[in-house]
């Protein structure tokens, strides 16, 4: 069985990681190289790195090194949907494939042939407000993802809220969709810090779905409980500026000036986007990971802190209590004095949340890369019935 895997997302157009479905796209991916000796064949963008590529053919077993593995690489084109929907599939229909995986959930239009397809999140269509006015009535929410659902032989859910979600409003997707989570795996050299620092963390785009207006109110609140902590304390969002950032940013700007004599740097620092070594070294200092977000499709900033050992503090939308579980604190996303809380409960009283830790480490090691790609292993070999 051959496997043709759409990876054209698993990287930006200046080749950076991105957060959400290249993290996601990039995992899988590599997950499957190293589980299944099935030849594959994946479409990448040009700006898809070398030493990646190489990476890819590494962890391949040691039998199918030299041939089991096809990067084809897809150049930037004037017109990015004639070389998304026609190029693209054209391209890997070339190489005779058995089927089509499509990890950012949209099948090319060109293919023919069984595919399946990874559906993360369905916010654009619950919630249109939250994202640009080009994203509520594009081509994508109007015919390329409702067709590629439709035309799917499976499709794959990063959760059970997704999945729900899904059904609500495709029902013909009910009977093929079965839900996959992601994993996270930890880097080599990750250590956590001995002592964390009074840093609260968020991970995420800046966005209206995150909510970080209300988690700013929550600090502001929080340092207003304990303003002998206002110096040391620090509210850091990592995340790129996305759209509809105005509130975010203002929010960010009041409580600064607010607490300038505590901390002339400002107390609520927007780094924009960062890379996996930079947020990776965040979260070995903080002192408790915020996800206040309206709706998460899976959340996997969550279990990348509970795999840390960083308490975590999450918000009721969405997939987030299936991720955390009893292993985090779980608020309500509009109530900033839980909020405030429980990040009083997390930096002032850090033995007290030494049970949720532990619980939280155990719970992420269920969480596994290779797990996922087992699981969706299983899903493309039995819609090609191997």
């Amino acid at each position: 069985m051959t496997i043709a895997i759409d990876a054209r997302d698993i990287c930006a157009l200046d080749g950076s990681r991105g957060a959400g479905i290249g993290h996601y796209t990039w995992s899988i991916v590599r997950a499957l190289c190293a589980l299944t000796s099935h030849p594959l064949v994946v479409a990448v963008p040009a700006a898809f790195s070398r030493r990646e590529e190489e990476e890819l053919k590494a962890v391949r077993p040691q039998a199918d090194k030299a041939t089991g593995l096809r990067v084809v690489r897809m150049g930037r084109r004037r017109l990015p949907f004639v070389g998304r929907h026609l190029v693209t599939p054209i391209r890997l229909m070339m190489e005779r494939p058995d089927l089509l995986f499509c990890p950012s959930g949209e099948a090319p239009l060109g293919w023919r042939g069984p595919s399946v397809v990874t559906v993360h999140d369905l916010s654009v269509y619950d919630h249109p407000d939250w994202f640009p006015e080009g994203d509520r009535d594009n081509w994508s929410r109007r015919l390329i993802f409702p067709r590629s659902v439709r035309r799917a032989a499976a499709v794959i859910a990063v959760s059970r809220a997704t999945r729900a979600s899904l059904a609500a409003r495709f029902p013909e997707s009910s009977g093929k969709t079965v839900v996959i989570h992601e994993g996270v795996s930890l880097p080599d050299a990750f250590a956590r810090a001995s002592q964390p620092d009074d840093l609260v963390l968020s991970i995420g785009t800046v966005e209206p779905r995150k909510n970080y207006a209300t988690a700013i109110r929550a600090f502001d609140a929080y340092l207003r409980r304990c303003p002998d902590r206002a110096a040391g304390s620090r509210y850091v969002i990592a995340g790129a500026i996305g759209w509809k950032a105005e509130d975010t940013l203002a929010a960010a700007d009041a409580v600064n000036e607010a607490w300038r004599a505590h901390a002339p740097d400002g107390l609520v620092r927007v780094l924009g986007a960062v890379t996996e070594q930079e947020k990776w070294s965040l979260l070995a200092r903080a002192g408790a990971l915020l996800i206040p977000s309206w709706h998460e499709g899976f959340g996997l900033p969550a279990l990348e802190a509970m795999a840390a050992g960083v308490p975590v503090i999450a918000s009721t939308g969405g997939a987030l209590p299936e991720v955390v579980g009893d292993a985090g604190i779980l608020v309500a996303p509009d109530d900033a004095e839980a909020m405030s809380l429980a990040l009083a409960q997390c930096l002032l009283l850090p033995d007290g949340t030494k049970e949720l830790v532990e619980e939280g480490k155990r719970r992420a090691a269920a969480f596994t890369w290779e797990r996922a790609a087992r699981e969706t292993l299983k899903v493309l070999e039995e819609v090609v019935r191997v």
